[in-house]
C-alpha cells in the first residue's frame, strides 16, 4: 500500500506521530491539506492566534488566521497550488500579518513547508508572533529618526572616534563648525589635533591623555581652532571614553559648539570691567591730587630750602656736623616725597595681582599718609587702635591699599559736610581663632540708611550726588577681599569707642597664611666693589653725575654717555661689567640700545639694567617683559647697589 492508498486512520496515525513535535514547538505549527483546510493546529497556535484546536480543525485557513485584506491574495495562491501549480511562500521566509479569534490584527513570521504522501500533498505552516520585536524595530527606527533630527537641528557638533581602528563619525553640523569636510577630518585623534591652535594643543593633548588613563570621567575643553577657510574660530569640546570590561578605551564620544561670540563678549566684558575698575582707581585718584599736591610741596620746600643753607653754610666753612644735619634733612624730606609718589603710583598702575609679604598696619600709614592733608583740612580725628600683632599676610599690596584707600576717602567724604563730630576709627587686630586679620574702618558720620545697606556693594550704586562718585569703588574691594579669600562687610557703628552710633562701620577680614620667603638679594662681590667698570647712559647730567658719584664712591670706575648712540660706541671699544641705561633718550633710546648689543655685543645683555622714572606709563610695565633688571628712579645708593648685585650674582 503507497502513501497515496492512505485511509483516514493511517493518515491520522501520521498525524499524531507529530503531535509531540507540534505541542514543543514555541512557534505556532498548521498542517492543512492542498486546499487549505486545518488538520492539525499546534498549542503554540492556540494561545498565538487565541482559537481552540477543536474550533479550528477542518476550517479553512484564510478564515481561520487570514485578515480579510489579505484573504483575497491568500485565497487565489490556494487555489492554484490546489491546481497543482507551486506556491508561491513555500520554502521562503516572510514577513505578513496574522488575525487574532478576536479579529485582531498583528505582525507575524511565516515558513510554509510541503510534505507529500504519495499523490497527498499536505502544507505545514510555521509561524512566529514578531509583535514584540517590530515594537522595538519602530522605536528604534523612531529614535534613530529622532537623533538624526536632533544631530542635524543641533547647535553642537557630534563626533565619535573609534579607538579600535581609527576611523571616526562628524555630524553635519560639526563638519559646518570646522568648515571641513568629513574626508578633510582624519579618523583619529591626531587628525584632529592639527588643526588646534599651537598654544591651546599642549594642554588639550594633556586633558586627552587623561581621559585616556581613566583619570578624569569626561573632558571639556575650550581651545582655537582653524577652519578650513583659515578662519580662527573658538570651540567647545566636550567627550567621554567608553571602555570595554577590561577598562580599555574603545572609543572617544563627545560634541563640539562653536564659542567664538561668547568668547569675544567675555572678552569685551572683562575689557570694560578692567577699564571701569581704573577709572575707579583715577577717580580716587584725581581727588586726592590736591592733597598729594600739599604734601609734596611741603617737603620739597625742605628740601629747596636746606639745600640753599647747606650751600651757604659750605661757603661760610660751617662744622661739618651743622652740615650733616642739613644733609640728614633734606635725605629725610626727599624719602617723605618717593614714599609719597610710590604710594600714589601703586594705586593707579595696571597690572595683573602679584602676592607677596604685605604688612598692613605699613599700608594703612601709606594710605594715611595719601591721604593726610585732606583728613586734616576737613578737621577729621584719625584714631589708630592696634589690639594684637599681625603677621605679614600672602596678599597683592597694590590691591589692598586700593581697597584701604576706597575706605577711608568714602570715610573723609561722608564726615566732610557732617555736622557733627568728625571722628574716623581704624582698628587691627588678629581673629579669636587667630586664622584672621579683621580691619575695622568707622567713623562718626551719617551712615547708611538700613534699605539700602543691602545694595552697598552694588556696582554703579552709590550714595553721593551726581558728578561725586562711579558707584565702583566698593563693588571693586569687595571683589579684591574676596578674591584674598576674604570677607568685607557694612554695618552700623554700635557706638565703638565713644562714636555716636549710627555712622557706617566696614569690617574686612583676611586670611593668615604663610608667607612664601622673598629670595635675598645676593651681596655684591668684593671683587667688583674695587675695580668694576660700568657704563651709565642717561641725557639728563644731573642724574648720570649723581649714578657715577654713586659708584665711584662705591669703588667702580664709571663711563658716562648722553644718549645711546654714544653709549653703544663706548660698548663697543670696551668690555664693561655693567651697563646702566635711561630709557627714556633722545635718538637711541634704552631699549633700542639693548637690541643693538644683543645683535652686536650679546655678552653684554646679561650686565644691562634699565633706569627710568616711568613706574606708571607703558613704557615702564613693557620693559618688566624684557627679562632685564629695572632700577627706579628716584634711588638710592642701596637700590643701586642691589641692581649692579643681581648683575654680578652668578647664574
Amino acid at each position: 500500500m503507497t502513501a497515496a492508498d492512505l485511509p483516514p486512520d493511517e493518515l491520522e496515525a501520521e498525524l499524531e506521530r507529530l503531535r509531540p513535535l507540534l505541542a514543543a514547538s514555541l512557534d505556532a505549527v498548521i498542517i492543512a491539506d492542498k486546499n487549505g483546510h486545518v488538520l492539525e493546529f499546534s498549542p503554540a497556535a492556540e494561545r498565538i492566534f487565541g482559537r481552540a484546536r477543536t474550533d479550528a480543525l477542518g476550517k479553512s485557513i484564510g478564515e481561520l488566521i487570514i485578515p480579510a485584506h489579505l484573504r483575497s491574495a491568500h485565497d487565489s495562491g490556494m487555489e492554484r497550488y490546489s491546481a497543482g501549480e507551486p506556491h508561491r511562500v513555500l520554502g521562503r521566509r516572510i514577513e505578513t500579518e496574522g488575525m487574532r479569534g478576536n479579529g485582531d490584527r498583528f505582525p507575524v513570521e511565516l515558513t510554509v513547508t510541503e510534505v507529500k504522501r504519495g499523490k497527498h500533498r499536505l502544507l505545514a505552516a510555521f509561524l512566529r508572533d514578531i509583535t514584540d520585536r517590530k515594537s522595538t524595530e519602530a522605536a528604534l527606527r523612531r529614535s534613530e529618526t529622532r537623533y538624526r533630527l536632533a544631530v542635524r537641528g543641533a547647535e553642537a557638533g557630534i563626533f565619535e572616534w573609534d579607538l579600535t581602528n581609527n576611523t571616526a563619525y562628524y555630524s553635519e553640523r560639526l563638519e559646518e563648525i570646522v568648515g571641513r569636510r568629513q574626508r578633510d577630518l582624519r579618523g583619529d585623534i591626531a587628525g584632529w589635533q592639527a588643526f588646534v591652535h599651537a598654544e591651546d594643543l599642549p594642554l588639550l593633548r594633556e586633558e586627552t591623555r587623561r581621559l585616556l588613563r581613566g583619570e578624569i570621567d569626561n573632558m571639556v575643553q575650550e581651545h582655537r581652532m582653524q577652519r578650513g577657510d583659515g578662519v580662527e574660530r573658538w570651540v567647545r569640546v566636550t567627550a567621554a571614553v567608553d571602555r570595554d570590561s577590561q577598562g580599555r578605551a574603545l572609543r572617544i564620544a563627545g560634541s563640539l559648539a562653536d564659542i567664538t561670540e561668547r568668547r569675544l563678549s567675555e572678552s569685551e566684558i572683562s575689557r570694560q570691567r578692567e577699564a571701569l575698575h581704573q577709572s575707579e582707581k583715577m577717580s580716587a585718584l584725581g581727588s586726592l591730587l590736591a592733597g598729594v599736591a600739599h604734601e609734596l610741596n611741603n617737603p620739597l620746600s625742605i628740601v629747596v630750602g636746606q639745600s640753599l643753607m647747606l650751600r651757604e653754610a659750605a661757603a661760610e666753612g660751617a662744622e661739618a656736623k651743622a652740615l650733616a644735619e642739613r644733609a640728614g634733612k633734606i635725605e629725610q624730606a626727599a624719602a617723605r616725597c618717593a614714599r609719597i609718589v610710590r604710594t600714589f603710583l601703586a594705586m593707579a598702575r595696571q597690572r595683573r595681582p602679584r602676592r607677596g609679604a604685605v604688612d598692613i598696619e605699613t599700608l594703612l600709614d601709606e594710605a594715611l599718609g595719601l591721604l593726610d592733608y585732606g583728613l586734616r583740612s576737613a578737621g577729621i580725628q584719625v584714631t589708630r587702635q592696634n589690639f594684637g600683632p599681625l603677621p605679614p599676610l600672602q596678599a597683592d599690596g597694590d590691591q589692598l591699599a586700593q581697597v584701604l584707600t576706597n575706605l577711608l576717602v568714602n570715610a573723609q567724604q561722608a564726615l566732610s559736610n557732617h555736622t557733627g563730630p568728625r571722628r574716623l576709627i581704624i582698628q587691627t587686630m588678629p581673629s579669636v581663632d587667630g586664622r584672621f586679620a579683621e580691619i575695622v574702618v568707622a567713623d562718626s558720620g551719617p551712615g547708611v540708611p538700613p534699605e539700602l545697606r543691602r545694595r552697598i556693594f552694588e556696582p554703579y550704586f552709590t550714595t553721593k550726588p551726581a558728578g561725586s562718585g562711579t558707584g565702583i569703588g566698593l563693588s571693586v574691594s569687595i571683589g579684591i577681599v574676596e578674591g584674598h579669600g576674604g570677607t568685607l562687610t557694612m554695618e552700623e557703628n554700635p557706638g565703638l569707642d565713644g562714636l555716636p552710633r549710627g555712622g557706617a562701620l566696614f569690617a574686612m577680614r583676611l586670611p593668615i597664611g604663610a608667607v612664601a620667603e622673598t629670595e635675598a638679594l645676593p651681596s655684591l662681590p668684593a671683587a667688583h666693589m674695587a675695580g668694576g667698570h660700568v657704563l651709565v647712559a642717561d641725557d639728563d647730567a644731573e642724574v648720570a653725575e649723581l649714578l657715577r658719584d654713586l659708584l665711584v664712591q662705591a669703588g667702580f670706575t664709571v663711563d658716562m654717555a648722553a644718549d645711546g648712540a654714544a653709549a653703544l660706541a663706548l660698548a663697543q671699544a670696551r668690555d664693561y661689567d655693567a651697563i646702566l641705561s635711561d630709557l627714556r633718550m633722545p635718538g637711541m633710546d634704552g631699549r633700542a640700545l639693548l637690541q643693538r648689543l644683543e645683535a652686536e655685543t650679546p655678552h653684554l645683555v646679561p650686565r644691562f639694567a634699565f633706569v627710568t622714572g616711568d613706574t606708571l606709563g607703558l613704557g615702564g610695565q613693557e620693559l618688566r617683559t624684557l627679562g632685564r633688571p629695572v632700577l627706579d628712579k628716584p634711588f638710592t645708593r642701596d637700590s643701586v647697589l642691589a641692581i649692579l648685585a643681581r648683575i654680578f650674582a652668578p647664574a
